[in-house]
């Protein structure tokens, strides 16, 4: 059922949350449960994600022994008890972080039982779905078990999170699907650091087990273009596209050429309604690599020249069958792989998520939990935006996002709600209306 124009999404999508977070088990002891529910920690911590706070000392100054704040944290959270920002570390850095898997899978779930998956579809060979990694965490004295390290012998050892991403995206699209992000930390046992390869082969059998039946063409930069790579993905009977650079790929661009002398090579060439020329080279069925003779790719390589006289090149293997047809569809998909950096990455560490702030490291997966409430946060925002009109209008009246987060804050901070309905009801018609009950200090 789609949403009611003046319902917001969110009461629904939290909600869901809610009930995976009440079902993590509590690793305290039976007979020592403090008043404070794992289950409100998990929906604190996610509140100071998605009410976009900028640490957790703030979030316990603002709500910490404030009933009204409380009032609007139950009504919008589900929490009954706010824990201090210490305790709240607690909390959260013991449990595991796979147990937060759930909320991405449940509210993917939503998503495609509402239809709004749909508007994903691009590929015949499944959803464009691109993979990267980013960092969420660099310090030379805070570490934790977890953390990787660079230069662990030397005097100023550098410990790191990073994370590897994989969304849904559409050319043209503003909006994105995150799935699970994969940590990328120290594996136990093991005797060198994690790194993207490695978590690559953990994030495609979670999205395998999660997700059975979604078809997907994932999306690489050229890190990732080999052989093995190339196989672990057919293995899984996913699609891809692969960026592949003449200075890592020798022998592909020497078989091409040769095959390019041969005339087998096609060559097409273009000038849009707004000025910009476009030139495509073509191939398919090329051996990726000496190693590796027997994997055969679909070679594409593409320029662009703005009427600015501005020039972007880049060149890309894939195994969808490349024709005339659907070249410019294969290289609009295969540039959609900024998708990730920009609509995801960017996003979450410049547009008011605090990606990479530490909010407390722990000793345990504090770092990790932190880095997927937020992401979870952006989640529910982008479903949002997708798919809830109550959202959309408010971003709409909001200007930016940024100015919409700040409106959100303004008036949990300011007045007691009782739902998000009436929160973003507020926004876009004004709080004098719908907000008639103001917070006053009696302190």
């Amino acid at each position: 059922m789609p949403p009611s124009k003046n319902k917001a999404l969110a009461e629904k999508l939290i909600s869901l949350v809610s009930k995976e977070a009440a079902k993590i088990p509590d690793f305290r002891p039976k007979n020592n449960h403090a008043k404070i529910s794992l289950h409100d920690a998990v929906m604190c911590g996610l509140a100071v994600m998605h009410l976009k706070y900028p640490s957790l000392l703030k979030f316990d100054q603002d709500c910490l022994n404030d009933a009204d704040k409380l009032h609007n944290l139950k009504s919008l959270y589900g929490v009954e008890q706010v824990p201090s920002d210490s305790r709240l570390r607690e909390l959260l850095d013991p449990i595991e972080t796979r147990y937060f898997r759930k909320f991405f899978t449940i509210l993917f779930a939503y998503v495609q039982r509402s239809g709004w998956l749909k508007q994903f579809e691009y590929f015949e060979e499944g959803y464009l779905a691109p993979i990267d990694g980013t960092g969420h965490f660099a310090s030379g004295t805070i570490h934790c078990p977890e953390c990787c390290v660079k230069k662990p012998d030397s005097k100023n050892p550098q410990y790191y999170h990073q994370l590897l991403a994989c969304c849904l995206v559409k050319p043209g699209k503003k909006e994105v699907l995150p799935l699970m992000p994969e940590p990328i930390i120290q594996q136990v046992d093991a005797s060198k650091n994690d790194c993207e390869q490695t978590a690559l082969k953990r994030l495609l059998a979670n999205i395998a087990r999660e997700h059975p039946h979604l078809k997907l063409v994932l999306n690489f930069d050229d890190l990732y273009s080999d052989g093995p790579t190339i196989k672990l993905v057919k293995s899984y009977n996913y699609s891809f596209i692969m960026v592949a650079k003449d200075t890592s790929h020798p022998s592909l661009y020497e078989a091409v050429d040769e095959l390019d002398i041969a005339n087998k090579v096609v060559r097409h060439g273009y000038t849009d309604e707004d000025g910009y020329r476009h030139w495509f080279r073509f191939v398919n069925g090329v051996p990726i690599n000496k190693s590796h003779k027997e994997i055969l790719v679909n070679y594409l390589e593409y320029v662009e020249i703005s009427p600015k006289g501005k020039k972007y090149t880049n060149t890309w293997v894939t195994d969808i069958y490349i024709t005339l047809e659907n070249v410019t569809k294969v290289m609009r998909g295969a540039r959609a792989k900024w998708k990730i950096e920009n609509e995801t990455f960017n996003t979450l560490k410049t547009q008011g998520y605090n990606l990479e702030h530490n909010y407390g490291h722990g000793e345990m997966h504090l770092a990790t939990n932190f880095a997927s409430l937020t992401f979870t946060a952006f989640l529910i925002d982008q479903i949002e935006q997708l798919a809830c009109p109550l959202f959309q209008k408010a971003l709409s009246v909001s200007k930016s996002k940024k100015s919409l987060w700040h409106g959100i804050r303004g008036l949990f901070d300011w007045f007691i709600i009782d739902s998000w309905t009436e929160l973003l009801t507020a926004i876009t018609v004004g709080k004098s209306i719908s907000l008639k009950t103001l917070m006053v200090d009696t302190t």
